[in-house]
């Protein structure tokens, strides 16, 4: 487990902050630290300020993380990348970032956030005719299906995808249902991106898939299964973070069982990622009080990393040779998931088919 925790970029940042703190008092206390370093900090106020900026600059340096650097080297003229999630966040700087290099980027978000989106990274392309975008609602099977037949009547098949990067999500809401019914976060996170790339299929012969999970799989080490799902479906026994985290291992299950199954009929890579702790409002739904929240903020935008640093790995995984199918990664390297049943084939094959099984159910009642 702590292991697994120095891992993570923010956690670094903040072991920073600690060990900064932790010299002082020994220094001060002479303490197996020589008093030298207490004495020159507190002689002038100037150097006290200066050895903290340093610290905060470690922390900033270590709170960014891995940084997908070949990017700068590519020319991405002719190629099209379909980004969910694109009108803010992390989805957003993965879409500029993909437009800076000539790429055609198709933004899916929902109705209300469209066309600024799409404005949004128009700004940055080179050709500003190369980014469209549909409307999308992952909470809502209706819209999924809508959404993808509109852009198969549109889009040239013939024309390859480079990669289908999902993205959108939600985090940590109180209790809610999708508009088919499934619970709010397994329902947009998993189940909707489930639907949505099964539709796109036969558009994405020798694509990549980028499926965006997180660290935050830890936090409920169970197997994902219908019974564990069902937990969350009860008002009774739902607790926001145990769905986040649920949703986020069916992501990586998600990814395990596609490469198996469309690896080699459809030459498909896929792949699975935590974009670390960023400073994005996906965290909104968290029960925390103004005050707390603005007493919060300064130091968010220390450890936790920029939008544009969280999307390094998501960049790193639609574009890298590095990045390996199948694979769970961080930081913009391949990276062990923390518990057993995140990489378990038996599960992900099950829950396939139980996320199969209860879509289906669903579209018949549509």
């Amino acid at each position: 487990m702590l292991l697994f925790f120095l891992r993570q970029a923010e956690a670094k940042a903040l072991l920073t902050f600690v060990l900064s703190l932790i010299i002082l008092f020994l220094s001060a206390n002479d303490i197996l630290i020589s008093t030298c370093i207490w004495t020159w900090l507190s002689s002038n106020i100037v150097y006290l300020v200066l050895y903290f900026i340093i610290v905060i600059v470690l922390m900033r340096w270590f709170a960014r993380g891995g940084q997908y650097l070949d990017i700068h080297k590519l020319n991405l003229d002719g190629q099209t990348f379909l980004v969910t999630g694109a009108a803010s966040g992390i989805g957003k700087e993965t879409a500029i970032e993909l437009a800076k290099r000539g790429a055609r980027v198709i933004i899916f978000a929902r109705p209300t956030s469209l066309t600024d989106a799409i404005n949004n990274v128009k700004k940055f392309s080179r050709s500003p005719n190369n980014i469209i975008g549909y409307p999308l609602d992952l909470a809502d099977l209706r819209s999924i299906k809508a959404c993808v037949e509109k852009f198969m009547k549109n889009e040239n098949e013939n024309k390859k995808i480079a990669a289908l990067i999902n993205n959108a999500g939600v985090m940590a809401c109180p209790y809610a249902q999708t508009k088919d019914g499934f619970e709010l976060q397994m329902g947009t996170n998993h189940f909707g991106h489930f639907y949505f790339t099964q539709l796109l299929l036969r558009r994405l012969r020798s694509s990549r898939i980028v499926n965006v999970s997180s660290t935050a799989h830890f936090m409920w080490a169970v197997p994902c299964d219908a019974l564990h799902y069902a937990q969350m479906c009860d008002p009774n026994t739902y607790h926001p973070f145990s769905a986040y985290s649920l949703s986020k291992t069916a992501n990586i299950l998600f990814t395990r069982e596609l490469q198996r199954r469309y690896g080699v009929s459809h030459n498909i890579r896929a792949y699975s990622l935590h974009p670390g702790t960023t400073n994005t409002p996906l965290d909104r739904h968290l029960s925390l009080s103004d005050f707390i929240r603005k007493l919060l903020k300064p130091i968010r935008y220390v450890i936790f990393k920029t939008p544009l640093e969280g999307a390094q790995t998501i960049l790193y995984c639609a574009l890298s040779n590095e990045a390996r199918p199948a694979e769970y990664h961080a930081d913009c390297q391949p990276t062990p998931v923390y518990h057993k049943y995140a990489k378990d084939d038996k599960i992900a094959r099950e829950w396939w088919d139980y996320s199969e099984q209860i879509i289906n159910e669903k579209i018949k009642e549509i």
